[in-house]
C-alpha cells in the first residue's frame, strides 16, 4: 500500500467515512477496469488529472470518468495551456504517484479543482480514488466538495 493511500485512509477514517472505501483487488487502474471490478458505471468513477501550474505548482482536476479535458476551456479558466506533469515529477509536486491522482492529502504545492462534469451525478454517489491502485471511496457530491475543500468548481472538460 502506498503511503498516500495510508494517509487518505486515515483521513477518511477520522471523518467517519472509512466504511465507504471499496477495495476491489485489481492491479489495472483504468476507469474501465475499475468499472468492471466494482459494477459502477464508468462516468461515476472520478479521475484525477495533474497539470503544471505556474511557478512549479500543480493543478489537480477531479473530473467524471468519461470526460476529456478541453484545451480551450482549460486555458480560458486557468490562464495557461494545459500541460500534464511528467510521471517522474508528479509525486513531488502533487503528492501522489502517477496513475493514483486523487483529491485527498495533496502536497502544499498542488491546488485542487473539481470539474463540473461530476455535477451530472447529483443525487447519486461518485467514486474518487484514494491514492492506491485498487481502492475508491463512495461519496455524494456534497461530501466530496466538503471534505476535499477545492479552490473552486471549474468547467474544463468537454
Amino acid at each position: 500500500m502506498y503511503e498516500q493511500e495510508k494517509r487518505a485512509r486515515e483521513y477518511l477514517e477520522k471523518l467517519g467515512l472509512a466504511d465507504r472505501i471499496i477495495d476491489f483487488h485489481n492491479t489495472d487502474i483504468t476507469i474501465e477496469s475499475t468499472s468492471l471490478a466494482t459494477g459502477i458505471e464508468p462516468d461515476r468513477i472520478c479521475k484525477g488529472l495533474a497539470f503544471k501550474g505556474k511557478g512549479g505548482t500543480g493543478i489537480v482536476v477531479i473530473a467524471s470518468g468519461n470526460s476529456q479535458v478541453s484545451n480551450r476551456k482549460f486555458q480560458n479558466v486557468m490562464g495557461i495551456r494545459p500541460s500534464m506533469i511528467s510521471a517522474e515529477n508528479v509525486e513531488d509536486i502533487v503528492g501522489h504517484k502517477a496513475g493514483t491522482i486523487n483529491p485527498f492529502c495533496l502536497n502544499e504545492t498542488a491546488r485542487l479543482y473539481l470539474d463540473t462534469s461530476i455535477l451530472k451525478h447529483k443525487g447519486k454517489t461518485v467514486f474518487p480514488g484514494i491514492g492506491g491502485e485498487d481502492s475508491v471511496v463512495e461519496l455524494t457530491i456534497e461530501e466530496l466538495e466538503k471534505i476535499t475543500d477545492p479552490v473552486c468548481w471549474v468547467s474544463v472538460t468537454k
